[in-house]
């Protein structure tokens, strides 16, 4: 069989892993060129047929899973919509599946998903076959939250020693800051409950973004609460994929500019 012949077939089994479709193809080269009833043009042709079967320029074969957190309150959700935008760009469907954010990673990993979503950076090094996009998807700036007759001065963090806070089960962000001001946590599944216990003073403060604290369908739970003036940090937040994904990530990494999310938002009800 002709050498190009044998490396098509080869890079279709690789990228297919079909044992069938590789012999038939290659029988029907090895009857082609022995019996040699086809032109050039015919022979490029097959070529076309056996490349056509594969993944080319970042394009999916089959819609991608993606998780989101099940612990994200309505107005995040909302994003998604537009999240779909940058991989219909380069040819690729997605759906979306909520997952607890303490196992999406670790699903990604497995293959029971194909990505996670918004998450920050570093994840990558904790987990096999996790890739992360290059190009941030958003950037959110995170900010303490308290009850408006609170006395405590959210613009001095480190005085929250020792004060109670309420972390989503596997947001590393939120776990972090919490060590670092020396907070003591109690542990909910979702935003919903924890600005529910700041509301009722089972907690003393709460961190997170603008978009996540201030939705207006937890108007019950955020419209008697008070904003530090300044973000205690900004964090830039990443689509993760598995890694058997790369030409996706690749293809993605230059365009995720033009969808990018930012929360510049006036800072009403601040300090």
């Amino acid at each position: 069989m002709p050498l190009v012949a044998v490396s098509l077939l080869n890079y279709n089994f690789a990228k297919t892993g079909s044992s069938e479709s590789y012999l038939l193809m290659q029988n029907l080269f090895c009857d082609t060129i022995a019996t040699m009833k086809c032109s050039l043009a015919h022979l490029a042709i097959l070529c076309l047929i056996i490349l056509s079967g594969t993944e080319s320029h970042g394009k999916c074969s089959k819609a991608l899973t993606l998780s989101v957190a099940e612990s994200w309150p309505p107005q995040v959700l909302s994003m998604l919509d537009g999240l779909k935008q940058p991989f219909q760009e380069i040819g690729c469907d997605v759906k979306f599946k909520k997952v607890p954010l303490s196992r999406s990673l670790s699903m990604v990993s497995k293959q029971e998903l194909d990505g996670d979503t918004f998450r920050i950076a570093g994840f990558e090094d904790d987990f096999p076959h996790l890739l992360r996009v290059q190009t941030p998807i958003a950037r959110l700036k995170y900010y303490f939250y308290k009850n408006a007759g609170s006395r405590l001065n959210l613009d001095q963090p480190k005085t929250l020693r020792g004060r109670k806070t309420c972390l989503t089960l596997g947001n590393r962000l939120r776990s972090q800051v919490a060590k670092g001001l020396q907070l003591e946590v109690l542990e909910a599944s979702s935003t919903v409950q924890c600005l529910r216990m700041l509301a009722s003073g089972r907690i003393d403060v709460f961190f997170g973004p603008i978009i996540e604290v201030q939705d207006p369908a937890l108007k019950q739970y955020n419209e008697n609460l008070v904003r530090a003036n300044q973000p205690y940090t900004i964090a830039n937040l990443y689509i993760y994929l598995h890694d058997k994904h790369k030409t996706v990530a690749e293809k993605l990494e230059p365009i995720l500019g033009k969808y990018f999310i930012s929360d510049d938002a006036p800072p009403e009800r601040s300090l």
